[in-house]
């Protein structure tokens, strides 16, 4: 089987989709005795002796299907009758199409007969299921049933006022060129396009003789897969299945295509800092990492993954079934995908809604945007955590201890629901006596080519109840960012306080002028340690992606006090232990949302 590249490592090989067979099931189809006179005949002879019927004669023909009604194989027909239906319609259509849209539509393996109390739900030939209920009055998918239970002698035949309407399911509808191109959806078939594969079963196939020194089939049955299946986590061909799927415009997926590209703005060679630890002391490598990768490819397979991740709804799903109108206690304010995301905006998402097409499995919502958000989606927020050994690149001239608190003082802290502890890092100065100052770098992993407003999140050791008389001086600390730039160098960034009244307050307790020598030391931060307290230390765009490149291949941020020594001076105002429990990236539409509905 052909495999496919896909999305860098996020994606691994799908499932089945269907099989079909042309096999006969004669062990199963045994033609019944009947004083009746069409009992002796075929179900195509009997078909084609009904004017009534003439129009479908004409269509079973045109379809090729006429034959096999004459072999012993045993089926049940729902004929339509002429004045029915709109016969020139079918008439019109591709031979293929009118096979599986119309003549398989209306014709199923084995015996359904209209008897006694009926409520059955019938399979066809092209895998779609119909009603067939009724009492003394039958009808086929709500189509009146004229008459019922003409037998023949290899099947039942009964006529019916009007078509079963067939629907494709939502794989079929979106694999159709002919109704991609009609709804202006062919960007999202042609990403289809590219992971479906179709592959001869020779296991499940029926031999037939070697022809020319090659195999050939009787019974072939043909396998379709799509890689794309159990990414999403929705089987998108099974009849027995009910889905939402947002179908974007051509228009709506290449403006959100531009939109989501400009987040994974990769490029050939990517460098990071490589941290190295000998003689247990860890330092960083003159020889920085470095990470060669196809960065057109990752691009445009990630922001085509992007696109696509957040489409598919399953209707069963209890966050989902408002959708169509059934009642859930979960209520209408929350959206959950396939792929298990939760979306709080529903109504945004849905009311970009230009369409709603019914489908054999569900509904195809055309859409004209793009309602999620994409903190949500693809850009969230991320939350570095200290206090995790793999997020700490490296510790200087401190020693580390990991500390919990478990029902920290709420005067403190405001603790999500349900959570009753709270983790840091803590790095006490160790070995240079009362001078040497600690500092902690930690990875920054997995961030976008996007603007981030960063926050470093500090923790007095007065947020345990015992320890609450503790007094905690603040840190006066720099942050200096190590990043990638276009080019693949490495630069650092250094952030400095631009709150004018901190820089005033310091200047005039410590008698100094805000020059170049000075600059670092008056534009350090300081935290307030009468609570855990989130420091907005700036915004910062990331030039180029690291989402998907591996632990080493990262940003990294030190943190660490700007003086030379810590004098007595300053050690009566400021601690050199560093209490911190992470690094907070928002991304900066995030932000703007959070400030505009304030």
């Amino acid at each position: 089987m052909k495999k496919n590249k896909y999305i860098g490592m996020m994606l691994m090989a799908a499932g089945l989709f269907a099989a079909t067979s042309c096999s006969d099931y004669d062990d199963y189809n045994k033609a019944v005795a009947d004083v009746t006179p069409s009992a002796n005949q075929t179900l195509w002879e009997n078909i084609q002796q009904n004017s009534q019927l003439s129009d479908f004669a004409s269509l079973l023909q045109k379809a090729g299907f006429d034959d096999e009604l004459n072999t012993t194989h045993y089926y049940t027909v729902w004929a339509p009758l002429n004045g029915t239906f709109d016969a020139a319609k079918y008439q019109a259509m591709g031979n293929g199409a009118l096979l599986r849209q119309f003549v398989k539509n209306h014709i199923a393996d084995y015996g359904h007969n209209a008897t006694g109390a009926l409520n059955e739900r019938v399979m066809m030939l092209n895998e779609k299921a119909y009603d067939f209920v009724g009492s003394s009055a039958y009808t086929f998918d709500n189509v009146q049933i004229s008459q019922a239970n003409l037998p023949s002698s290899n099947g039942i035949l009964h006529t019916i006022n009007g078509v079963a309407a067939y629907y494709p399911n939502l794989y079929e509808y979106i694999m159709d060129a002919d109704l991609s191109k009609e709804q202006g959806i062919d960007s999202l078939r042609n990403y289809f396009k590219r992971y479906e594969t179709t592959y001869l079963d020779e296991k499940a196939s029926v031999p037939g003789p070697i022809v020319n020194g090659m195999q050939t089939y009787v019974d072939s049955v043909m396998i379709t897969e799509n890689l794309l299946w159990n990414q999403l986590n929705a089987k998108l061909y099974d009849e027995d299945s009910t889905y939402t799927f947002l179908m974007p415009t051509n228009e709506t997926w290449e403006t959100q295509y531009e939109k989501v590209k400009s987040f994974y703005n990769y490029i050939p060679q990517t460098s990071a800092q490589l941290f190295v630890t000998s003689g247990g002391s860890t330092s960083i490598n003159k020889t920085p990492a470095t990470i060669n990768i196809d960065a057109a490819f990752w691009n445009d397979s990630l922001t085509n993954w992007t696109l696509t991740r957040n489409l598919v709804y399953s209707n069963n799903d209890v966050y989902n079934r408002w959708i169509e109108g059934t009642p859930t206690s979960i209520g209408s304010d929350t959206l959950r995908t396939s792929v298990r995301n939760k979306l709080s905006n529903p109504q945004a998402i849905l009311s970009p809604t230009i369409e709603k097409v019914p489908m054999s499995n569900g509904y195809a919502r055309i859409i004209n945007a793009y309602g999620m958000y994409s903190w949500e989606t693809y850009a969230p927020e991320r939350i570095v955590s200290a206090a995790s050994a793999d997020n700490r690149a490296m510790i200087s001239n401190g020693s580390f201890s990991r500390v919990e608190v478990r029902n920290p003082d709420p005067e403190k802290v405001t603790l999500e629901e349900g959570e009753n502890s709270i983790r840091y890092a803590w790095v006490e100065p160790t070995g240079g006596g009362q001078f040497v100052k600690p500092e902690m770098t930690l990875y920054l992993r997995d961030v976008l080519s996007t603007t981030y407003e960063i926050y470093c999140v500090f923790v007095p050791e007065s947020v345990d109840p015992d320890k609450a008389n503790a007094v905690t001086l603040p840190n006066r600390v720099i942050f200096t960012l190590n990043y990638c730039d276009v080019d693949g160098k490495l630069k650092d960034y250094t952030f400095l306080n631009e709150d004018p009244d901190q820089m005033a307050a310091f200047m005039e307790r410590f008698n100094m002028k805000d020059n170049a020598t000075n600059k670092n030391t008056i534009r350090s931060f300081s935290n307030d340690t009468s609570k855990v307290d989130t420091l907005y230390i700036g915004e910062f765009t990331f030039p180029v992606c690291y989402y998907g490149l591996g632990d080493e291949y990262c940003p990294n941020i030190k943190i660490t006090t700007p003086y030379s020594v810590f004098n007595a001076s300053l050690r009566e105002a400021y601690s050199r232990d560093l209490r911190i429990a992470g690094i907070i990236l928002r991304p900066k539409e995030l932000a703007e949302f959070e400030e505009s509905n304030k």
